[in-house]
């Protein structure tokens, strides 16, 4: 017969292990009540129920971007810039570490060039990252309602289900994140040797290699960790081979960042003395918080912070809650974006999960929230997040729940959300380029390159301007600089920007081929074509005065 209490309170390596919901008498934990505690609450079940959260989710950022190919949702910026990359593989580059390119590689050559072929990847890392969430309240005690409601809350976060709908570096964070987390919660639970220290190194250089945000989110770990009595775990000769770990993993990219300079550092910095970020305030930056989770779900994960921070159960993950406190500090301290935190919240959702099904013994409180979450996610956060709505819908729609377009992580702006404005006009400026390309004589032609101001013309260029028979596009924005200038004079180039003066001093002629427009896109991007003939020095000789690290 099955013991009613969750856990058994002992100690496993020093930590209390968890508590009898009739009691607080603790008893020591030994391999019996181990075995007794997983037969309770089984890992293999819990895995079951992961992986058909996860199926739906990915099945839903399947449809949804197929169906946003038919509305005229295109590929998105970065993603554009991300083929490219792709196509030119390396250990690093100027604004990002190599592992989106290769993932955008990959994705090109296994599902086709598509907006949805290459967002596969990125659809399955989102799914990945909801499973992961119920995995980490199975390894808190909470059982099937628990892991239930915190899935659910991970699958209706406005912040996830947009970052996870295209191809980005921040697909894959998370589930690197939280990675590392199931293996500290093991070890702190004393359910995992330290043998798996090795798996959080390589964890967390994958990390590093996916994103450089992640050695702050380390950093924090370890403060985390020392200021609570998990500090215990930190023993030299593990760390010492964590951190070998992870170091051999991230090397490659440090290797590049070292041999090119630091550009990642440059531009960083170029970033922080410019107006390109929006720096919210702390109180605005907190209401984000609660906004890009979906305000309904504010109770379970702050719930969640409160319950690892103080409960006597949660004694043993103690350290998660300093965690997020130091990371959150971190960021608000930096004026980072606000969503650069998301990937950390999936750990507090799972333990809000653990603590609300506590505190509410019966099953039927936890299914009436998951509902509650899930009626927000079907009426607001799919049609906000996901392209499901018709782009001259969007805004009305979003009017109900009080969504506007003020609120940006970046100056720009645009008629829709960022994330969806992106998605338009690319392809209708490689036709214009083509246009205006094949209307020259042929002699012409043949020495006729492309220059763009920023990468997402540029790369709109290079990936969908084959098949319209365009020359490469060069730039000097971000990696496009190393790439260089093709071997083009500037004899004569096709460009896109704003006023024909910006041109004289650098070109004999210039001649302005008409404006540039198309529905839905960024304010920034309404520009004119120009043909610059006759450059004054060649790009050879001018090449490092168009470096933009921006």
């Amino acid at each position: 017969m099955l013991w009613r209490n969750r856990m058994a309170v002992g100690r496993v390596t020093g930590v209390a292990y968890g508590v009898s919901r009739e009691s607080t008498v603790t008893t020591a934990v030994t391999p019996a009540t181990l075995d007794r505690s997983s037969a309770e609450n089984p890992l293999q079940p819990a895995l079951w129920m992961a992986a058909g959260f996860a199926v739906f989710t990915f099945l839903l950022h399947l449809t949804s971007s197929l169906y946003g190919s038919r509305l005229g949702y295109g590929f998105f910026r970065d993603e554009l810039y991300f083929l490219v990359c792709g196509r030119h593989l390396d250990l690093g580059y100027v604004d990002q570490p190599p592992l989106v390119a290769l993932q955008a590689r990959l994705a090109e050559m296994l599902f086709g060039l598509t907006p949805t072929g290459i967002r596969v990847l990125s659809f399955a890392a989102g799914a990945v990252k909801v499973g992961l969430t119920g995995v980490l309240a199975w390894q808190m005690g909470g059982r099937r309602t628990a892991q239930m409601l915190a899935m659910v809350a991970a699958f209706a976060a406005p912040v996830f289900l947009t970052l996870d709908n295209y191809l980005s570096m921040n697909s894959w964070e998370p589930c690197f994140w939280m990675g590392c987390m199931a293996v500290l919660l093991g070890l702190a639970s004393g359910t995992l040797s330290e043998r798996w220290w090795i798996a959080f190194g390589v964890l967390a250089g994958l990390g590093i290699e996916n994103k450089d945000s992640t050695v702050f989110f380390l950093v924090a770990v370890l403060a985390g960790m020392i200021a609570t009595p998990q500090r215990r775990l930190l023993k030299p000769r593990w760390v010492a081979i964590a951190v070998a770990v992870t170091l051999l993993v991230a090397m490659p990219n440090f290797l590049w960042q070292m041999r090119h300079g630091w550009p990642t550092y440059e531009l960083l910095n170029n970033i922080a003395h410019s107006d390109k970020n929006t720096k919210l305030p702390p109180l605005a930056f907190l209401k984000q918080q609660l906004d890009m989770l979906l305000i309904v779900a504010a109770p379970l994960w702050i719930g969640g912070l409160i319950w690892l921070g103080f409960a006597k159960r949660a004694r043993a993950w103690r350290f998660v809650a300093v965690t997020y406190l130091v990371f959150l500090a971190m960021m608000m301290a930096m004026h980072a974006k606000d969503y650069y935190l998301a990937p950390i919240y999936p750990v507090l959702m799972a333990a809000g999960a653990v603590w609300f099904t506590e505190w509410r013994r019966k099953d039927w409180p936890a299914f009436a929230y998951a509902g509650v979450l899930l009626f927000f996610a079907v009426i607001a956060t799919i049609p906000i997040a996901l392209t499901v709505l018709p782009p001259d819908k969007y805004e009305a729609w979003a009017r109900h729940f009080g969504v506007d377009n003020k609120v940006r992580t970046e100056k720009f702006s645009s008629p829709l959300p960022q994330y969806l404005s992106d998605r338009f006009g690319w392809d209708e400026m490689a036709q214009g380029f083509a246009a205006r390309y094949n209307a020259l004589p042929a002699e012409e032609r043949t020495k006729t390159g492309i220059f763009c101001g920023n990468y997402g013309e540029a790369s709109a260029v290079n990936v969908l301007g084959a098949k319209y028979g365009l020359p490469v596009a060069i730039s000097g924005h971000q990696n496009y600089y190393y790439w260089g200038w093709h071997g083009y004079t500037g004899q004569s180039m096709l460009t896109l920007g704003d006023k024909r003066e910006d041109y004289l001093k650098s070109y004999a002629e210039v001649i302005d081929l008409g404006p540039f427009d198309a529905a839905w896109i960024m304010d920034h991007e309404h520009h004119h074509y120009f043909l610059l003939k006759g450059r004054k020095k060649s790009y050879r000789e001018e090449w490092a005065e168009f470096k933009y690290w921006y």
